[in-house]
C-alpha cells in the first residue's frame, strides 16, 4: 500500500496550488513513474501509486476541502483518543483518523456501522488508514481508482514504397484500436521515421483519464536502384574501360523520374563520385544531391586488339 504522506508534498505543490496547478503536477509525475515507462522497476510502481493517491485526494475539490478541514482542526477542539486512532467530530458521528505523518482526516458518517454505533464504515482488512481511504475518498490510500489513469500509448508501423517516402502526401490509416484515421506523410520521409497521434492510442480505462497516444514508425522499402545517404541519393553507372579513358556522356533517371545528361571526363577512375545537384530526397526542409558512383566494366580483347593495346601501351611507357 503506498504510503499516507502529505498529497500536496507528495505532488510537488503548495497546499494553496490551484487545481490547474495541481492537475499539471499530476500529470507530469505520472508520466514520468508509470509503470508502462518503468517497467520492472517496483520503487517506480509504488512512487506511482503515491502520486495517484495523493491526486485522487487533493484532485477532487470536495475532497481537498474535506482534508483541508482536517489539517487545519484535526481534533474538532475536545476529543480525547478513541479506537484505531480516531477521535469523534462535534457533535456528531464522524471521527478523525492520524496519519503516519501525523496528519489527519475526517470521515463523516451516514449509517449504522460496526459496534452499533453511528459510523458508516466497515473496516476491511488490518482495518488500517487505507482501508478507511479505500472507503470513503475511492481509493485514496490503496492503489487508487481508475477515473484520472490515461490509457496506454500504443506503437504500430507504416510501410512505403520507395516512392511514396519521396512524395509524401495524406494517407488513410486505420489504428490498431479499428479507428480509421487520416495521417500526412512528411515529404522525402526517411526509414524509421516516427510520428505521434496525440489521444489515438488506447482507450482511458477511467471516465476523466486522458487516451493513450499512438506512436507510427515508418518503414521505406529499398529500392533497386538508388540508395539514401540523409537526403543525398546514390546510384551506380557503369562505363567502359575506353569511356573512362577517353570520356564520355551519360543519360541518367532521377528516382523522380527526370532524365539528366551527365559528364564523364577522360581519366575518370573507377569508384568516382559524380554530383548532380539537386536532384536528391526533397522535404520541407531542401533538397539533397544526386551522385553517381562510376563502376567500369573491362572487356575481353581479341588477340590482334591486344597485340595493338599492348603496342599503345608500351609506346606510351604504359606496359
Amino acid at each position: 500500500m503506498p504510503s499516507t504522506s502529505d498529497p500536496y508534498t507528495t505532488l510537488g505543490v503548495a497546499d494553496d496550488a490551484s487545481a490547474k496547478e495541481i492537475k499539471k503536477a499530476y500529470r507530469a509525475l505520472a508520466q514520468q513513474y508509470h509503470p508502462d515507462r518503468n517497467a520492472g522497476d517496483p520503487a517506480a510502481e509504488e512512487r506511482f501509486k503515491e502520486i495517484q493517491a495523493a491526486y485522487d485526494l487533493v484532485g477532487d475539490e470536495t475532497k481537498r476541502r474535506a482534508y483541508d478541514r482536517a489539517r487545519r482542526d484535526p481534533y474538532g477542539g475536545q476529543y480525547e483518543g478513541t479506537p484505531f486512532g480516531g477521535f469523534p467530530g462535534p457533535g456528531g458521528p464522524g471521527r478523525y483518523y492520524r496519519a503516519p505523518d501525523g496528519t489527519y482526516v475526517r470521515v463523516d458518517a451516514t449509517g449504522a456501522g460496526p459496534g452499533g454505533d453511528q459510523d458508516a464504515f466497515t473496516f476491511g482488512g488490518g482495518g488500517g488508514l487505507g482501508d478507511i481511504f479505500d472507503q470513503f475518498f475511492g481509493g485514496a490510500g490503496g492503489g487508487g481508482d481508475t477515473a484520472f489513469r490515461g490509457g496506454r500509448d500504443v506503437e504500430t508501423t507504416v510501410r512505403l514504397t520507395f516512392e511514396e517516402a519521396l512524395a509524401g502526401g495524406k494517407r488513410e490509416f486505420r489504428t490498431p484500436g479499428g479507428e480509421t484515421v487520416r495521417i500526412t506523410i512528411p515529404k522525402g520521409v526517411r526509414d524509421g521515421f516516427k510520428i505521434k497521434l496525440t489521444g489515438k492510442g488506447e482507450t482511458a480505462p477511467g471516465p476523466r483519464g486522458p487516451a493513450g497516444d499512438l506512436f507510427i514508425t515508418f518503414r521505406v522499402t529499398p529500392d533497386a536502384r538508388f540508395s539514401r545517404d540523409g537526403d543525398d541519393l546514390i546510384t551506380t553507372e557503369t562505363i567502359t574501360a575506353v569511356e573512362a579513358m577517353l570520356g564520355t556522356t551519360r543519360e541518367v533517371r532521377t528516382a523522380t523520374g527526370k532524365t539528366v545528361r551527365l559528364k564523364v571526363k577522360p581519366g575518370t577512375q573507377p569508384g568516382r563520385r559524380l554530383r548532380v545537384k539537386g536532384q536528391g530526397v526533397e522535404t520541407d526542409a531542401g533538397q539533397g544531391d544526386l551522385f553517381v558512383l562510376i563502376e567500369v566494366s573491362v572487356p575481353t580483347l581479341s588477340d590482334g586488339a591486344a597485340e595493338g593495346l599492348r603496342a599503345w601501351a608500351e609506346a606510351e611507357g604504359l606496359a
